[in-house]
């Protein structure tokens, strides 16, 4: 039996992966269909409210700034949903949602007032399937491949991320019409993909609980994540701390590459970024989980107040440089933020991923805010390298704070192994 992917080399890790239950396999590759369809969209939604729908640009950015925040803060309620649906009908359901939003999307270039709700569902749909996703995934393998398969799900995700942009600026010619209506059909095969190819699988066992009947259980349990949550607010902290750090990255590298250079730049920057991520993750895994915790946080925060500060210089190597640098601390942080949730969580991995990415949305809206006046006073004065050296200075404010409070990790309870899936996934399988 494989005990885990700890120093496992490729070969011993396509073993492991090819050992797995055709599910979750399916799962990881549905991923990466899912990543590039959403992102052949979610980064023009601006666009096409204002160019497609006629709506006035200001109306725009308030859609879109909430819809964000519903993507990410929504999923908060994914942990309810889950215990109420379980994890494959939660997927299967937030898909259904986003392809209705599709269609809504593309009946708003006829019938505009379809774009609120339109809006509203796309977001709805990453809110409840991501987090159902990661957990699908960490219940089904045991903890030791736990650091390696959150690193290849974290890959498929970003490999989508990274070409759906690609894919769709080739095709932004094409009648949006079509191409919404187009990316409705895809969502409707992916839906029905994960419903084909999908197991349902079986929840962590929860902790007993003292008293009797269903609802002083029901207590015990909210009491037990609330409890859990409690020992998890470092991890919460630095969680939200790395989203909003990244969200500047993300947010204003755009407006900055036509700045000092041309819009062409942003693909090749994103390109990186995301290419990074798919190499190095999966390979770091191992690495990254048993490295100690306040250090690891501590570097990967400094490696991202270097990237952010050569960017100030300008120019395209400064900018690959640079984020040849902040992605490498984005490799390290993001992943162990991952783990450290869970494993402070383990009873309800979708709560804590739902709490993971609420954080994301409450650091992605503040960076929004913070970042639009800092980047607005600096290209008023005519120094947009003033704006990195601003964000560099709040990555060094964070790895001093992570010196300070890092601690260390804390192991999770091992609870009793849930039923294995099948004799071919049996050395990974719970």
């Amino acid at each position: 039996m494989t005990a885990g992917g700890s120093g496992a080399g490729p070969t011993a890790k396509w073993r492991i992966f090819t050992g797995l239950p055709a599910g979750l396999k399916a799962l990881i590759g549905l991923s990466f269909v899912v990543a590039l369809g959403s992102y052949m969209v979610t980064p023009f939604i601006g666009v096409l409210m204002v160019e497609a729908v006629g709506m006035d640009i200001r109306v725009a950015g308030v859609l879109v700034a909430v819809a964000t925040f519903i993507q990410f803060g929504g999923s908060i309620l994914g942990g309810a949903v889950v215990d109420r649906l379980g994890l494959k009908r939660t997927m299967v359901g937030a898909l259904a949602l986003r392809t209705a939003g599709l269609v809504l999307l593309g009946l708003a270039v006829k019938v505009p007032w379809a774009a609120y709700p339109a809006v509203v569902l796309v977001a709805a749909g990453p809110a409840l399937y991501l987090p159902a996703n990661k957990a699908y995934i960490v219940t089904s393998v045991s903890d030791e491949l736990r650091p390696l398969f959150l690193g290849v799900s974290s890959a498929a995700l970003n490999a989508g991320m990274g070409l759906g942009p690609l894919l769709a600026a080739l095709l932004i010619d094409a009648d949006p019409v079509v191409l919404l209506i187009g990316l409705a059909a895809l969502f409707a095969l992916i839906t029905a993909a994960h419903q084909a190819a999908l197991k349902p699988v079986a929840r962590r066992p929860a902790a007993p609980v003292a008293g009797p009947g269903t609802e002083a259980a029901g207590a015990g349990a909210r009491t037990g994540k609330r409890a859990a949550l409690r020992g998890a607010l470092r991890p919460v902290l630095f969680t939200g701390l790395a989203f909003y750090l990244f969200f500047f990255f993300q947010s204003f590298m755009g407006l900055y590459a036509v700045g000092v250079s041309d819009i062409r730049l942003l693909g090749w920057v994103m390109l990186l970024n995301c290419a990074m991520v798919v190499v190095l993750q999966p390979v770091l895994a191992d690495r990254i989980a048993r490295a100690d915790y306040r250090r690891l946080v501590v570097v990967s925060f400094a490696l991202m107040a270097l990237g952010t500060a050569a960017m100030a210089l300008g120019g395209t190597p400064a900018l690959l440089g640079g984020t040849a640098l902040f992605t490498l601390g984005e490799v390290f942080l993001f992943l162990r933020c991952d783990l450290e949730l869970v494993d402070r969580v383990p009873d309800s991995p979708a709560f804590a991923f739902g709490v993971q990415r609420l954080t994301a949305g409450i650091g992605g809206l503040l960076a929004g805010v913070v970042g639009g006046f800092v980047f607005a006073h600096y290209e008023a004065a005519g120094d947009l390298g003033g704006f990195w050296l601003v964000v560099a200075a709040q990555c060094a404010g964070a790895a001093l704070l992570a010196l300070l409070l890092g601690g260390r990790r804390r192991a999770a309870a091992a609870g009793p192994p849930l039923p294995e899936a099948s004799s071919a996934g049996r050395a990974v399988v719970r």
